[in-house]
């Protein structure tokens, strides 16, 4: 009898802090729903831009030496997504690379986005975005692409003045079998999230219970591209440096502190990288973490060092969202859709949540609203007193300004 209180103490002491921490992940379900959600706005102005041009954005860099914002948009998520498990048939529409040029007001939108032209790209039919880095000093972009064969992170030359991007390379690793968001460590290294362990195309049920249980599935690789760089026919070499729940932006902090967010456990985690290692591959050391009020998605880094983090509050509105835009943003099925769906694409909202968190200030929050719908991006140019929010799901980008 002793020895059964026993176990079921020692249960009761394992299963307490996970259902604790699952419970309050799920208590947000309840206060963030659109209709409970308290808003904030805490932007001197803003506009939502480009909304008839450009769609479905889920990373935007900034680079600010010249006033511009990359964009990676692609409509096809509505019927291709491999993360959210939304698998329609063709014809999916592929993405498109765009510039933003912010630094100005008054131009006209004609004047301040202009489409990149692909050059070399084979798969530019299949080409859909996730996460995105940029390497200024060799205008070198990688972005992570989820192709219906396998999953690549794609390398491009881009031409800012000529407005093109140039195709070098598909980089493909069994180790990147879900790539999301990317951080360069300089011009050959850098850090890649895999969200999932289980591939919800692969394994549907058990990647939802890896999301729902907060299971640590998701993994980072640090992934070398020098032997590519000398042989194009060479491998990268990739190595698993981390594992948490869902993990998913990823960004440097300074040159010793790395940023991750995982959104199944609704928390940032920060670590340190200790690069002198035998192996020669830089090491992880978990510092801490600190809990956001939303599911966060990807993250950025402004000048002043703040830590942008943009995200979803309220889950179970994204994924209805998420489902239904392939009838809504296309006339042709909408004007077969019944009543319900109609009313449905008019009133469904997802909200947004964009914040920022700084060592000294803490956690901090900008933008919280339902008019500008499914957050996955913030950014923020210091000097300019400008900022971008891009949606995963949204017509065009909030740019705000201070």
């Amino acid at each position: 009898m002793a020895s059964k209180t026993t176990i079921l103490l020692v249960a009761l002491a394992l299963l307490l802090p996970f259902g604790y921490e699952r419970g309050q992940v799920a208590s947000l379900f309840w206060s963030n729903a659109p209709h409970r959600l308290v808003k904030t706005n805490t932007f001197a102005s803003h506009e939502i831009k480009f909304s008839d041009s450009i769609r479905s954005c889920e990373d935007a860099l900034l680079v600010e030496s010249q006033g511009i914002a990359i964009l990676g948009c692609d409509p096809g998520r509505e019927r291709w997504n491999t993360v959210m498990g939304i698998f329609l048939p063709e014809p999916v529409d592929s993405g498109r690379l765009y510039i933003f040029d912010y630094k100005k007001t008054g131009t006209s939108d004609n004047e301040a986005l202009k489409q990149l032209k692909f050059i070399d790209f084979k798969f530019e039919s299949d080409f859909h975005s996730l996460g995105m880095a940029y390497d200024e000093s060799t205008s070198t972009l990688l972005v992570s692409s989820h192709r219906h064969d396998f999953p690549a992170i794609e390398m491009f030359q881009l031409d800012l003045e000529e407005y093109t991007a140039t195709h070098l390379r598909s980089i493909r690793h069994p180790l990147i079998h879900g790539p999301n968001s990317i951080v360069l460590i300089n011009e050959h290294e850098f850090l890649v999230t895999n969200d999932h362990y289980f591939l919800v195309q692969d394994h549907p049920i058990l990647s939802r219970l890896e999301t729902n249980l907060g299971f640590p599935g998701g993994s980072v690789v640090h992934v070398d591209i020098s032997p590519v760089l000398a042989d194009p026919t060479a491998s990268a070499q990739a190595t698993i440096v981390a594992r948490l729940a869902f993990a998913n932006g990823v960004e440097l902090l300074n040159e010793t502190t790395v940023a991750i967010s995982s959104s199944s456990k609704f928390r940032v985690y920060l670590f340190s990288i200790n690069r002198d290692t035998s192996s020669g591959t830089p090491e992880l050391i978990p510092m801490s973490n600190f809990r956001v009020p939303f599911s966060p998605d990807n993250l950025s880094v402004s000048k002043d060092g703040a830590l942008l983090i943009a995200g979803h509050p309220h889950p179970p509105s994204l994924g209805k969202f998420a489902a239904t835009r392939h009838v809504c943003n296309a006339p042709g099925e909408l004007a077969k859709a019944d009543d319900g769906v109609r009313k449905t694409c008019k009133t469904l909202s997802a909200p947004s949540w964009a914040a920022k968190w700084t060592e000294d200030g803490g956690f901090q929050t900008l933008y919280a609203d339902v008019e500008y719908p499914t957050s996955a991006t913030a950014t923020w140019d210091s000097d300019r007193g400008v900022g971008i929010i891009s949606g995963l799901y949204a017509k065009g980008i909030l740019v705000w300004r201070n």
